[in-house]
């Protein structure tokens, strides 16, 4: 069957809207109608070539971020499956190894990641799944084209919050870096799950705005435009120089690790998801001996933690529609460009209908 898309035929060009052929399923693979498509910043960095050997190969459809419907099954997918809600797990594989074993798929030596390696993504109307067991139930979700962006803006935060369970203490600060996509569900995530205070940071009034209406904050929580104060001095003020426990960092560029690498308290923890610096900073053996300062590095996250953010978005305990800004396939050049821009607030999802 055929399929309207948004096609990357080459690097640093607008991507074409075109015909594409989608597969018939069998054994295990399904074709999902695409309901929502999210639009991530990794796409921007794909569009422009920065990842060296990504996607792979060209031309290709893009969006890793899917949710929809079952639209057509292969022979060996229960049949209970067809017309389902769902959503698309996109860290695909093609062949089981010790960490899919262990239940860690983005970690698979033979990576088939959707809209990245091999397999076309979510920019279209339809999308082939090499196997059902990629989906993850979406019923009971309210808005199922806004929930394609629980699959990573919702699940890579997810995971790297997780790592500080049982590390930080209520009383304890946790600095989240960056308000994107990302950093908004980071900030729901720490008072979910680590019930701390929190210290959220920006260099755009725009985002911290958007940021305080979109997550209850209490009277411990604090909003810093780093553009326009000195994010340093303020954090060594709110905790009485002790520092914090731990920072998220969903940028991750040489600054931002040099800054706030700074502000950790002793025996603290500094988790890094962005991936905005290739080089860099320099290892700070001295401090990261002296106060025994750990380094965390998180990606993505597995289909099991998916079925927990789904779950969470199902109970209402954290807000993702509220994201979410809709647009049509026609105009995903014109997405892109307000990306790019950083004229996005929280995340553009591509709605194919």
């Amino acid at each position: 069957m055929k399929a309207r898309a948004a096609l990357m035929k080459t690097y640093n060009a607008p991507l074409e809207i075109g015909e594409i052929e989608i597969p018939e399923p069998t054994g295990e693979a399904v074709v999902v109608k695409i309901a929502g498509a999210g639009m991530c910043h990794s796409d921007l960095h794909l569009l422009r070539g920065e990842l060296t050997g990504f996607p792979s190969p060209l031309p290709m459809v893009l969006g890793h971020e899917n949710s929809g419907y079952v639209y057509a099954i292969g022979d060996k997918v229960p049949q209970a499956l067809l017309g389902k809600p769902v959503l698309v797990f996109g860290a695909w594989y093609d062949e089981e190894d010790e960490y899919t074993i262990m239940g860690e798929q983005q970690f698979a030596y033979k990576a088939a990641w959707s809209g990245i390696l091999k397999y076309y993504g979510g920019y279209a109307e339809y999308m082939y799944v090499p196997s059902y067991k990629f989906l993850v139930p979406a019923h009971g979700l309210d808005d199922l084209e806004s929930a394609a962006i629980l699959t990573d803006a919702g699940l890579t935060p997810y995971r790297a919050v997780k790592k500080l369970l049982g590390l930080v203490k209520p009383d304890d600060y946790v600095v989240v870096v960056g308000l994107g996509g990302l950093g908004l569900f980071g900030l729901q995530y720490v008072k979910l799950l680590l019930n701390a205070k929190t210290i959220a940071i920006d260099i755009l009034d725009e985002k911290l705005s958007f940021a305080e209406k979109l997550v209850k904050l209490e009277n411990t929580d604090v909003l810093l435009n780093a553009s326009r104060v000195d994010v340093i001095g303020e954090i060594n003020k709110i905790t009485n120089g002790r520092g914090v426990r731990a920072v998220v960092d969903f940028v991750a560029s040489r600054k931002s690790i040099e800054t706030y690498m700074k502000v950790l308290s002793k025996m603290s923890y500094y988790v890094l998801v962005g991936l905005h610096s290739p080089l860099g900073p320099e290892m700070p053996i001295h401090p990261m001996v002296i106060n025994e300062i750990t380094f965390l590095g998180s990606l993505w996250g597995n289909i099991s933690e998916l079925y927990e953010v789904a779950e969470f978005a199902r109970r209402k305990k954290i807000k993702y529609s509220e994201l979410v800004e809709k647009v049509k396939l026609k105009e995903i050049n014109r997405a892109f460009e307000k990306l790019e821009k950083g004229e996005a607030l929280g995340r553009q999802v591509i709605v194919p209908k």
